[in-house]
């Protein structure tokens, strides 16, 4: 097992998009899931998916709703830690 940042300064978008997929022949432990509001504005929320291959982000695969961020704020998703993902399982948020 090989540790590394999987999802390094990425910035989310206004819809799910896909921050990380697991190679082929490969799975992924979470240790840890961290969101930060960098921006100037408060009031963005946040939706984590744990999605298998194939899938999409759909209410069936939703780890957290809508947890908002207020201005500088650092959110740990602890609800992610520990999931594993199978090869070409994905997290959107």
């Amino acid at each position: 097992m090989t540790a590394r940042n999987i999802i390094p300064g990425a910035l989310l978008t206004a819809s799910a998009a896909t921050y990380y997929t697991v190679g082929a022949g490969l799975r992924c432990l979470i240790k840890k899931l961290t969101f930060c509001n960098t921006d100037v504005a408060a009031g963005y929320t946040v939706t984590v998916y744990l999605v298998p291959s194939g899938g999409a982000a759909a209410a069936a695969n939703t780890i957290s709703i809508a947890k908002a961020l207020t201005l500088g704020e650092t959110w740990e998703c602890t609800e992610a830690e520990g999931h594993i993902l199978e090869t070409g399982g994905f997290i959107q948020a």
